[in-house]
């Protein structure tokens, strides 16, 4: 029986429940790619023609070369969702939340149940979204949004947290170096300022980190 097969066209064809699978994987391989991401069994792979095989490769792994576009809105069997419209308005649940699932690929379903929640009221351009009551109610919903939009809005995210990040630290080395120099700063707040621009450098440097997506190469 001849097993069919869709090749995705872009990384909207993928979900982001395929790519956790994949990255679930310790040593992924290019069986382990296929499987993952065209949703066939190895027997079915078995039966590909070899030169096929590596053009299937080829074709995945050149999606994730393809940079993504931040998309605002997306539809999801038949639910329109909508990115959060102000995150500088955004509450402290919601920063919360984000800022302890974007980190990790596994629980990337409850960081975008957070970013992006139905639009219920909309006006041309504008909407407004379901206010958020916790990741519970869309978090296993967001494993089938498309991969395309989820690798948008996070290097969205990322320029965004960067920027800031980037900006932190070099003020308040600025700010202690004025304190120091005015006798207004103690021992006590001096050391807390250098721990807390540390911490701020290695969140960036796990951000830039989760920012290399890993795939397999042909």
């Amino acid at each position: 029986m001849k097993v069919q097969i869709n090749i995705p066209e872009s990384l909207n064809d993928i979900t982001l429940e395929q790519y956790q699978r994949f990255l679930s994987i310790e040593q992924p391989t290019n069986e382990d790619l296929l499987s993952c991401f065209l949703n066939i069994n190895l027997e079915a792979i078995n039966k590909i023609n070899a030169s096929k095989f590596d053009e299937y490769v080829a074709t995945i792994n050149g999606l994730f070369d393809v940079k993504q576009e931040h998309q605002l809105r997306f539809v999801l069997n038949g639910v329109e969702f909508g990115f959060i419209p102000n995150l500088d308005v955004i509450s402290y649940g919601e920063n919360k939340d984000i800022t302890t699932y974007v980190n990790d690929w596994q629980s990337m379903n409850k960081a975008m149940a957070v970013l992006y929640r139905p639009i219920k009221q909309q006006q041309g351009k504008k909407y407004l979204i379901e206010e958020y009551d916790g990741t519970s109610k869309y978090s296993e919903f967001m494993k089938q949004m498309p991969l395309g939009i989820v690798m948008g809005s996070m290097l969205f995210f990322w320029n965004l947290t960067n920027e800031l990040l980037n900006y932190i630290p070099s003020y308040l080395e600025k700010e202690m170096e004025k304190q120091t120099k005015t006798g207004l700063i103690s021992a006590e707040n001096g050391a807390a300022i250098r721990n807390l621009t540390t911490s701020l450098r290695e969140t960036l440097e796990d951000l830039t980190r989760l920012q290399n997506y890993p795939y397999i190469r042909a």
